[in-house]
């Protein structure tokens, strides 16, 4: 029974069903496709098949000359895992550097060409932290010497505990077998979206909203006191020319008063 069996099943046994099928896809597919920088892989199911989508560093060697690989891993889909008509897809992952998966089987692949555990280490600390990860931690144990240790490599920031952060954790295990004994290697990787706690989450949208209701309350203002300085301006006015007239007509009315009263000196 696998994840695609149409048989109505209570919805407890289904979510176990799926999860141990996705669990051992997993295994199956960071088995067969090591050398092609596995990183993680989706299922979904159409009306026609069951699309299998993996997600690899380096897509060619995980199809092969003329597609090879790619069918023999889809018959071997069809005979362990009991799919009717399995499609495979192989897309590149954008960043590897990014993927706990591949940097553990790039740390293993370079132990075994001979080269020193902690130069291996340092130099994916170093390539880890500059495409953008916010913390990595490796552990390498086994016979690493003349006896057996375990060293801890260590850079940026490492979350132990908190839901929302070890979310953003990737794990990865591998194991390689040396003619000195079996090495354990173990990466922890913080995503690099990870939010640090503590940190503020400014919303960009709503700070671009709030300030252009800011600029148009703003605008709005100046605009209506611009309206207030004018209308103040035509009383100031009218009330001069009230005043200027008033004025006139005070100063015709005495001229008018001198006048007769010259007359009337004049006629006496």
């Amino acid at each position: 029974m696998n994840e695609f069996s149409e048989r109505p099943q209570p919805v407890y046994k289904r979510m176990v069903e799926e999860g141990w099928l996705r669990a051992r896809l997993q295994e199956f597919f960071a088995s067969v496709l090591r050398t092609a920088g596995f990183h993680r892989m989706e299922t979904a199911k159409t009306p026609m098949r069951e699309v299998i989508t993996v997600y690899a560093d380096r897509p060619g060697i995980a199809i092969g000359r003329g597609g090879r690989r790619i069918k023999e891993i889809t018959e071997m889909l069809k005979s362990e895992f009991n799919f009717r008509n399995p499609y495979l897809r192989i897309e590149k992952v954008s960043e590897p550097f990014h993927s706990a998966q591949i940097l553990a089987d790039i740390i293993a692949r370079r132990i075994i060409r001979g080269e020193r555990h902690r130069r291996v280490a340092f130099g994916a600390l170093r390539r880890a932290i500059s495409s953008g990860v916010k913390g990595i931690e490796i552990k390498i144990s086994g016979r690493l010497g003349k006896r057996s240790r375990e060293d801890r490599f260590r850079a940026g920031v490492i979350y132990r505990c908190g839901g929302t952060y070890l979310d953003e954790i990737e794990n990865a295990v591998r194991h390689i077998l040396l003619p000195r004994g079996s090495i354990g290697i173990k990466v922890r990787l913080v995503k690099p979206k990870t939010k640090p706690p503590g940190q503020p989450l400014v919303k960009r949208d709503e700070v671009e909203r709030l300030l252009a209701e800011m600029r148009g309350t703003e605008e709005a203002e100046e605009a209506e006191e611009a309206e207030e300085a004018e209308e103040a301006e035509e009383v100031e006015g009218a009330e001069a020319k009230e005043a200027g007239a008033g004025e006139e007509e005070l100063r015709g009315a005495e001229e008018v008063a001198i006048e007769e009263s010259g007359g009337a000196e004049g006629t006496e």
